[in-house]
């Protein structure tokens, strides 16, 4: 079957303002110790914080770069190098999980009731692991297409994974799993010779990110494109209540109320920025050599001691 792409261009711009987020209900006595922010980068850098700005370096048992962090089911999940897998109840006590892969796991989400994670590599294509646990993982039946899948979103109902089977724009590919048969692509970047670098769920309930371009889908089938008029790569989004937070290159930030206009903000830094988070009232970003910035409106960031320099490649939290 033809990957599908449905594109409908718009060329308005507007500026979406400053927008807050709904805080999440607290819990008895504030933030548990349950509820905590998560950051993961190079060399097996593992931080947590109890209200983004106090960062503590946990030991986690290796040195090979984690590239995501999931919350689902009562547990934390850490993917990275080399099929490394990481697992906590608490977000402070790490222990190595059972993993069957030793090929790289680029991205980790919890789906509907269990944990899904990609990665793979150029020459053998995706690699797909699921956990109901986070602590035994095996590979779900189906079809493993060639790409290395670099990002997963779900919505509770469908699960989205991006990647490339080569390492250009026209290489990229957008699916949607299947019970039974694996991953169908839907979008083909040679048909249009685009690609993306994230994807996330919100409203609508997904939208994808990269370099000049975003696209939002109801149903991760059918994508409806939205140029965004500046040239720095974005690599990560994320949906934070009443808009979108996606960041990227040289500290760019972007703002928007449907995924569709975009505005641009000064992050007050120059360093990328590889993932956002958000509890429902603080939204977090981090990047190279340990950045790490927080915000309440998404527009004005304050950096934070992170005592890490180390690059770090994702953040997330429980309510995020």
């Amino acid at each position: 079957m033809r990957p599908l792409l449905l594109l409908a261009i718009s060329l308005g711009t507007s500026a979406c303002g400053l927008f807050t987020l709904p805080a999440g209900d607290e819990a008895e006595g504030g933030i548990t110790v349950e509820e905590l922010f998560v950051a993961v980068g190079d060399g097996g850098t593992l931080l947590t914080s109890p209200d983004g700005a106090t960062w503590t370096r946990r030991t986690v048992g290796t040195d090979l770069t984690l590239n995501d962090v999931a919350f689902g089911g009562d547990h934390y999940v850490a993917v990275g190098q080399a099929g490394k897998i990481l697992e906590s109840t608490n977000g402070v006590d790490w222990r190595v999980a059972s993993s069957p892969s030793s090929r790289d796991l680029h991205a980790v989400v919890y789906h509907f009731d269990h944990f899904v994670a990609v990665g793979g590599d150029y020459s053998v294509g995706a690699e797909t692991l699921e956990s109901i646990d986070g602590i035994t993982w095996t590979r779900p039946e189906g079809v493993a297409p060639l790409h290395l899948l670099t990002d997963l979103a779900s919505d509770g109902i469908s699960l989205v994974a991006i990647g490339n089977y080569q390492s250009d724009r026209q290489t990229f590919g957008a699916f949607t799993w299947v019970d039974g048969s694996g991953w169908q692509q839907n979008v083909d970047g040679g048909f249009a010779n685009f690609g993306f670098n994230a994807v996330a769920a919100g409203a609508p309930a997904f939208a994808m990110i990269g370099l000049g371009s975003a696209v939002t889908s109801v149903d991760g089938v059918n994508w409806t494109f939205a140029p965004i008029f500046q040239s720095t790569a974005m690599r990560d989004l994320k949906f934070a209540g009443t808009g979108w937070i996606a960041v990227g290159d040289a500290g760019q930030v972007l703002l928007s109320p449907d995924a569709v206009q975009w505005t641009p903000y000064a992050s007050g830094v120059t360093v990328d920025l590889d993932g956002i988070t958000t509890d429902g009232s603080l939204h977090v970003a981090v990047g190279g050599g340990g950045t790490i910035l927080a915000s309440g409106d998404g527009v004005t960031w304050i950096a934070q001691a992170s005592g890490a320099a180390e690059n770090l490649h994702a953040v997330m939290h429980p309510r995020g």
